[in-house]
């Protein structure tokens, strides 16, 4: 990870992902932005062209990266990975029950309603389904768990998991989360072999 406070670029973007993230794509000011960060108008336009633009380097780079460092040390697991899948996922800690997902917060605003927005997100939705895919895939071929269709399953294991992420952001209650996703939990233990 690079260090923000030496890196103009690498602030802006963690402040663009922070403010998005808490007020929305279209709740989210420019002038916002650069007052958090400490930068003038003409310093972010050296970096981007638009907030547009500036939002979709946040949705490669840093929505990326956020979905990144939640699961792909899963790949690692050599044992036990179906288990390890679902303590990954229980970790109650990681998700934020007030504001929900961000990726699925953003997919929700932008998608319809702009194409280069459901592009960008598409692609770490996807990449967020391929993991969970590898991860099932090598549970899998170590005969963890059988299963025919990782494909379809790692897209039901990401749905229950925003799907869960939602339902305790209604409630804003980590409790409903846990309650929910024990379900899943029941799900993926009944394909261990």
């Amino acid at each position: 990870m690079i260090n923000s406070i030496n890196n103009p670029r690498e602030k802006l973007l963690e402040v663009a992902f922070d403010e998005i993230y808490h007020n929305g794509y279209n709740g989210t000011s420019i002038d916002k932005i650069l007052k958090k960060a400490s930068m003038n108008k003409g310093s972010m336009y050296h970096f981007f062209k638009s907030k547009k633009e500036l939002a979709l380097v946040v949705i490669e780079e840093k929505l990326n990266e956020h979905i990144e460092n939640r699961y792909t040390s899963l790949l690692t697991c050599e044992e036990n990975i179906c288990d390890e899948l679902i303590k990954a996922i229980k970790v109650k800690e990681n998700y934020n029950f007030v504001f929900g997902c961000k990726l699925n917060n953003l997919m929700q605003e932008l998608s319809p309603i702009d194409n280069d927005f459901k592009i960008a997100l598409e692609k770490v939705y996807l990449k967020f389904e391929n993991t969970f895919e590898k991860i099932l895939n090598k549970a899998v071929s170590k005969g963890e768990i059988k299963h025919n269709d990782t494909k379809a399953l790692s897209m039901y294991i990401v749905a229950s998991i925003e799907g869960c992420l939602g339902t305790a952001k209604k409630s804003q209650d980590g409790n409903c989360f846990e309650s929910c996703i024990s379900q899943l939990e029941l799900f993926l233990k009944s394909l261990k072999k």
